[in-house]
């Protein structure tokens, strides 16, 4: 698909983009195709390291099809039609079909001997094609997000894009559950509804670790408070649920006669459980 910098349209935080109707497996789809700036920047150092690499594997692979013997020029023809269609970096200023006779004995043939039969090789003189060069760059910082969602009207560029980005949210919490710590390794089940029971339970877990990081992270920035970072001696307004726990160990109960005290609680916590409210200080009171 060949694309020109004009068709974008611009979208906002260096991202441009155009819509493409596409048909994929036979299902109807929307295919937004989008320009970032920054990975644009971050592509072009891998582009132009791998484009030595990339002619020269092309011109390798040029080499292996000039060895190959084919029984009529058609096949050559068409051989070398296919090949050049495939090459996103290479041009050819000419092609011919050198055809070649077959002779019965090894070595040079007598004189006046006739050939047997007739095998035809390719000869093609490549170079580096600009335009081409220029097209594969014009895909550094390009990707493509799809939708069956082609009914919706009001579906924007901005909609489709601010809907993948927020994705990322989902499938970092995610790791919590893949995470060595929650032992969902060593659990073994052999019944399918007692593994769809775990599978609620860990994903029940997943929103309160989810929901509590949102809460401490919006209550942080609206105050303008900080929390330890994992940094020694910084802090920050962004702390993982994870850390937040582990920066409360050490707190523990006492019973004295007959009465309960809470002990261990330091003044980052203090500050962090007033911040989430009543209910959240009272269990450490």
């Amino acid at each position: 698909m060949n694309l020109e910098p004009e068709q974008l349209s611009h979208i906002g935080n260096g991202y441009s983009g155009c819509w493409v109707d596409a048909d994929y497996g036979s299902v109807s789809q929307k295919w937004l195709l989008i320009h970032s700036e920054q990975a644009t920047k971050r592509e072009q150092v891998t582009f132009y390291k791998n484009l030595d690499k990339n002619i020269t594997k092309e011109l390798k692979a040029l080499g292996q099809l000039k060895k190959k013997q084919f029984a009529c020029a058609v096949d050559a023809e068409q051989a070398m039609s296919d090949f050049a269609n495939q090459c996103h970096l290479l041009g050819f200023a000419q092609s011919t079909i050198v055809k070649e006779p077959i002779y019965s004995g090894r070595g040079r043939p007598k004189k006046d001997e006739k050939p047997t039969g007739y095998h035809y090789l390719i000869d093609a003189t490549p170079y580096t094609d600009l335009e081409k060069v220029k097209l594969a760059k014009l895909k550094v910082g390009m990707f493509i997000l799809a939708t069956n969602d082609t009914d919706n009207t009001d579906l924007t560029m901005v909609a489709l894009l601010e809907h993948y980005k927020s994705q990322q949210k989902v499938e970092r919490g995610f790791r919590f559950l893949k995470s060595p710590e929650f032992l969902t390794s060593s659990i073994f089940l052999k019944k399918p509804q007692r593994i769809e029971a775990l599978l609620m339970i860990m994903t029940l877990s997943l929103l309160v670790y989810a929901s509590l990081e949102h809460k401490i992270r919006e209550s942080l920035t609206k105050t303008e408070e900080f929390f330890p970072s994992m940094v020694k001696n910084k802090t920050t307004t962004k702390p993982t649920a994870r850390w937040v726990f582990l920066k409360f160990e050490g707190i523990d109960t006492l019973e004295f006669g007959g009465q309960s005290f809470i002990t261990g609680v330091q003044e980052h916590q203090t500050r962090l459980l007033k911040l989430l409210g009543v209910l959240y200080e009272a269990v450490y009171s």
